[in-house]
């Protein structure tokens, strides 16, 4: 249960600043998703190799989260999911220049992959950083 783990200030401010870099993916791979219809939105190939560096630093911090939690299947259940949006993100593998192909995989998996690990991972965090 994750209630039973209580969280010292660094603990507490790594979660906040990993949950609040997850809003910023999301909105990331919102701008992506929307650049593919909206010529005003020019950056989305630069915004999807922010994404794509910013899921190293999610491996990362999963790696330190898990450690926190150990006691917490469920936390590191969720964490572990995030395998998931990874292997997404493999499809783009070599169809990065094709744009057709780039957005389907982002619009269709990616970002849906994304959003549903993420609101996982609020349902078991969040709780945590409302006491």
């Amino acid at each position: 249960m994750t209630s039973t783990v209580i969280l010292d200030e660094k603990q507490f401010e790594l979660l906040q600043r990993y949950v609040g870099m997850l809003e910023t993916i999301e909105e990331a791979l919102a701008y992506v998703t929307d650049s593919f219809k909206d010529i005003e939105k020019t950056e989305g190939d630069r915004v999807l190799a922010d994404v794509f560096e910013s899921f190293g630093q999610v491996s990362e911090s999963n790696e330190l989260i898990k450690a926190l939690f150990k006691k917490s299947p469920e936390v590191v259940r969720v964490l572990n999911e995030f395998k998931l949006v990874i292997d997404q993100t493999m499809k783009l593998d070599g169809h990065l220049g094709e744009s057709n192909i780039k957005e389907e995989i982002v619009k269709g998996k990616l970002s849906p992959a994304f959003s549903a690990w993420k609101l996982e991972i609020d349902r078991v965090l969040k709780p945590l950083l409302n006491n």
